[in-house]
């Protein structure tokens, strides 16, 4: 991290505008919406004639040459005070070859503003995650060395990210598709840089999510769409007002419709985030009690062929034992490929599991069901969709395993709701899953559950405290509002996509709303910090009288 500077800051403003999908022949630019917008935007400019503007990509809507022009043309006669538009292109601007109009029209495809130079104190790197002719994005390693780069910058200076693709899943916007690619690789890079804001369009509906890796905060905005025609539910047209005053941060979603969810009956902007990201330190007390233990292991992919581990298998369990936890939760691919001599394996060795007197919790995972797998699991396993409780913790297991995406579902969401509003005295509540709602590092993107957004949405909206997964063979951790998502690495296959191994999570969840979470490596006995998370506590004392 840089050093800390002794400076003091300006109030500062961002003018954050997307997606205008400019163009005189697709139908898909609503002009009404642009001028309108244009017009709230001037009056701001006016009010602070310093505030900069930026424009976070899908200037265009299909990058041909005409679309370019008109583009260039009306963004220079209605935005006559601006003395820079700092861009970013999208993937619409990069269609059609748009990429190589790009430079002629707008220039780099990124942007870098240092405020220090006018006594301000931010730093802003905006750069293209976009490719040509394609809708997903990407970015890369050329990127991810710009991103690491803003490391240098004193932590006291307030660092702002921009790219097109959104990086997590967005809400309401339907099946989750053409987010960043390597946004599992992106996310640890922007904690070391100590990115501040990041800022994201793509998907046409605003949307904020405070995120930490319990060391530190981030704010994650996207902005959605300032005039396209699609346009998402009652969200409308929006931009995004930021306003700085050393690091007490202030954004606004200004809605330009009148029908828009953004804006109150007296036609106000709905503020979304004020205050500043600082990020306490939390540490363990020592003799605080342990609400709750959990051992979480995922893809032991059992079968007779040379994936699966057995010794590594059977160390494991002895060492999950020793930790003593109220709960073993396995989080998906039990089976390798789940044919009967699978199943036969797997029906063994939770027999062993059970004769040794300790819980647990099984999902299944996109193995355990196709192609064979869902009647037998049934009959061999248990439900799909299992339920665990004893006097201190409920777990709500939830099939998510239907095909290789991933699948949550309005029913699921509904009966997890339910669960939460009736676990009476129950001092704390997960979920349990195989596929993540979030992007693993060291893996594309691509098998992400389907309806994302709105899952990620619906667990933080309802305090959901701690969630679990198991893809990718790939142990992270990272707190979303206040809701922990932990993902486990490979238990007992050969397929390894980290340097630790074969491990396991050590999950310990404290009466002061602490949750600590360890790897740990089966072949040495290496224990490494995922995570130490704080959440509210009314998520671990939730009495009858409040359910």
């Amino acid at each position: 991290m840089g050093k800390r500077s002794k400076r003091k800051s300006k109030l500062e403003e961002l003018l954050i505008f997307s997606d205008t999908h400019i163009s005189k022949f697709t139908g898909f630019f609503h002009q009404d919406a642009f001028e309108t917008g244009a017009i709230l935007i001037n009056k701001k400019l006016k009010q602070n004639p310093d505030a900069l503007l930026l424009h976070l990509g899908d200037i265009t809507d299909s990058g041909t040459y005409e679309d370019f022009e008109l583009s260039k043309e009306i963004l220079q006669t209605r935005f006559p005070t601006v003395k820079e538009l700092y861009t970013i292109p999208g993937n619409h601007d990069v269609r059609n070859i748009g990429d190589q109009l790009w430079k002629r029209f707008y220039g780099n495809r990124q942007f870098y503003i240092d405020t220090r130079e006018r006594g301000g104190n931010m730093v802003i790197l905006g750069i293209d995650s976009s490719e040509p002719d394609e809708n997903t994005g990407r970015i890369g390693d050329r990127g991810l060395e710009a991103i690491a780069e803003l490391e240098t910058i004193p932590d006291d200076v307030l660092k702002i990210l921009c790219f097109h693709h959104h990086l997590l899943p967005i809400p309401s916007t339907g099946r989750e598709r053409s987010m960043i690619l390597d946004a599992g690789d992106v996310l640890p890079v922007i904690w070391k840089a100590g990115i501040d804001i990041l800022i994201t369009a793509h998907r046409h509906f605003p949307n904020k999510f405070l995120l930490s890796n319990g060391v530190r905060k981030a704010l994650l905005i996207n902005s959605g769409t300032f005039s396209s025609f699609k346009t998402r539910g009652t969200a409308g047209h929006t931009f995004v007002d930021i306003i700085v005053k050393d690091k007490n941060i202030d954004v606004q979603f200004h809605g330009i419709d009148a029908y828009s969810k953004f804006l109150t009956a007296n036609q106000e902007t709905q503020q979304i985030w004020k205050g500043e990201l600082a990020t306490k330190a939390s540490y363990l007390v020592p003799g605080e009690n342990v609400v709750t233990k959990i051992c979480q292991f995922s893809d032991t992919h059992f079968t007779d062929g040379n994936d699966f581990l057995a010794k590594i298998y059977d160390l494991g369990i002895k060492m999950m034992i020793r930790e003593k936890p109220n709960v073993l939760i396995h989080t998906g691919d039990l089976t390798n490929d789940s044919y009967p001599e699978d199943f036969a394996i797997a029906k063994l060795r939770l027999r062993e599991l059970r004769e040794l007197g300790v819980p647990y919790l099984i999902v299944p995972g996109t193995r355990d069901l196709q192609p064979f797998g869902r009647e037998m699991w049934v009959q061999q396993i248990g439900p799909l969709d299992p339920i665990y409780e004893d006097p201190t913790v409920r777990i709500l297991g939830i099939n998510t395993g239907a095909d290789a995406s991933g699948h949550v579902g309005r029913s699921r969401m509904r009966m997890i709701e339910q669960e939460y509003d009736c676990y009476g005295n129950y001092k704390f509540f997960l979920v349990a899953m195989h596929h993540s709602v979030l992007p693993i590092p060291r893996s594309y993107f691509k098998r992400v559950v389907k309806d994302a957004g709105d899952v990620i949405q619906f667990l933080t909206s309802h305090n959901v405290p701690l969630v679990l997964s198991g893809l990718e063979h790939y142990a992270t951790t990272m707190q979303v509002e206040n809701t922990v998502f932990v993902n486990a690495g490979t238990f007992s296959s050969k397929k390894i996509r980290s340097r630790r191994l074969n491990t396991f999570n050590v999950i310990s969840v404290y009466e002061s709303g602490l949750i600590n979470i360890e790897e740990v490596e089966i072949h040495s006995g290496i224990r490494h910090k995922l995570g130490l998370y704080r959440i509210s506590p009314e998520c671990l004392d939730k009495g009858p009288d409040e359910a």
